[in-house]
């Protein structure tokens, strides 16, 4: 880039910023909120306070002082965070060209030790393998022309919700116990609609879409999904009428909950259903 355009970006950018943070405070916490943006924004691969702090100063006898405004700015100020992101969602539901689609998803990040709040061995479609790492559900704001995130809530491992010690060692809130990732997303997209993002189609992977109650979740908010599903999920073949048994009067026993069809129709795969449908109704 040239100069004039490095100069241009810095500026837009700045204005971007300023926008961000206006009313969070002093001026001073938030200049270290823009500070800490800028660090997390530089070359480097590790992203805690310490090394960003060396990064945004020119002389060495500064790094303490910047240091001691991003922890104070980061670590023990308080604001809302819920602010900042229906400020985000407002900017990119009014301003990203074409906005079609709200996409629920995994993030994963590795981590090497085991004390970081969420940590542990589990599954990242980020990373495509199990490995040591923090889990987060994000929610974004897409269209053909661009995307951008508007929430992303930590998940909690099972190991992390019933150890007590581990907890209050992170400084997890007794309050926050286990909530599946299921629920993380379905909040966050109340949180959406609340701030005014429009109800756009929900896109997301099997690993939302094979749970009928986050579908069903979906359907009760008025939201129309397109999800993923595994080829062995159970369908209703066109024409069938499913319904549940009608318990006979004097039947012993619990009641049966299992769909069944008058006509003796039995449930198809969606692999089998697939395979049925004409080949020129399939649109890449």
């Amino acid at each position: 880039m040239t100069p004039a355009q490095l100069k241009k970006l810095d500026e837009t950018l700045g204005a971007y910023l300023e926008e961000m943070v206006v009313g969070m405070g002093r001026l001073e916490r938030r200049r270290a909120m823009e500070a800490y943006v800028m660090g997390l924004l530089l070359d480097g691969e590790r992203k805690s306070i310490e090394p960003m702090a060396a990064w945004l100063v020119k002389d060495a006898g500064e790094v303490e002082a910047m240091r001691q405004r991003l922890q104070q700015c980061v670590s023990q100020g308080t604001w809302s965070d819920e602010a900042l992101r229906d400020r985000l969602a407002r900017k990119l539901e009014e301003r990203l060209p074409e906005v079609e689609a709200l996409v629920v998803d995994d993030t994963g990040f590795p981590k090497k030790g085991k004390h970081s709040v969420g940590v542990a061995r589990q599954y990242s479609g980020t990373l495509g393998r199990t490995d040591n790492c923090q889990v987060a559900v994000s929610l974004h704001l897409a269209g053909a022309r661009g995307s951008g995130c508007i929430g992303m809530r930590l998940y909690l491992p099972e190991e992390w919700v019933t150890d007590k010690a581990r907890r209050k060692a992170a400084g997890v809130p007794e309050e926050v116990g286990a909530t599946r990732k299921w629920e993380l997303a379905l909040s966050q997209l109340d949180d959406a609609l609340t701030w005014g993002v429009r109800k756009h189609v929900v896109l997301a992977d099997a690993g939302y879409g094979n749970c009928r109650e986050f579908r069903e979740g979906l359907t009760a908010r008025g939201l129309p999904y397109l999800v993923a599903v595994p080829g062995q999920h159970k369908v209703w073949p066109p024409g069938a009428t499913p319904h549940l048994p009608v318990k006979k009067a004097g039947a012993y026993g619990r009641p049966r909950t299992r769909f069944v069809d008058d006509k003796g129709v039995q449930p198809w795969t969606i692999e089998e259903l697939a395979r049925q449908l004409d080949g020129a109704l399939w649109v890449p």
